[in-house]
């Protein structure tokens, strides 16, 4: 599995900030973000306006409908460029996304597990592992 390339594919698709945790030749274990554009954040504001009943920047704006929405937009636009990396690198990836915090709503960070094709992980049993 070519490290390198992987990482580089990730900065090259708008993926900010990859960071290698794990590497013990079986997987690559890497923590990255996906950054918001303004766009992107401004059409999330006008969706939680639009769709919520409570006032702009209330606790139901937030919590059921402008981080839902950027959160999905996240995973979405990363799955594809992960879908994409896999197979032009013939690697198999799994991933997941941290919540995104109200606070600082511009970024939503993810963890990704990259190994060879055919291998059988368990995303939980590798990220346990780290932790340990």
């Amino acid at each position: 599995m070519e490290k390198e390339k992987i990482i580089n594919f990730l900065l090259n698709n708008d993926l900010e900030e990859v960071q290698e945790i794990n590497n013990d030749g079986e997987v690559l274990v890497l923590r990255f973000y996906y950054d918001f554009d303004e766009d992107e954040l401004s059409a999330a504001r006008a969706y939680a306006s639009d769709e919520s009943e409570d006032e702009e920047e209330g606790d139901s704006w937030y919590d059921e409908f402008l981080l839902p929405y950027l959160n999905e937009l996240a995973v979405d636009s990363t799955g594809e460029i992960i879908e994409e990396l896999m197979e032009e690198l013939s690697v198999e990836a799994q991933y997941m996304s941290y919540e995104i915090d109200r606070e600082n709503y511009d970024y939503n960070e993810f963890i990704a597990v990259f190994y060879e094709k055919g291998k059988s992980i368990d995303l939980d049993e590798v990220l346990k592992k780290i932790d340990e």
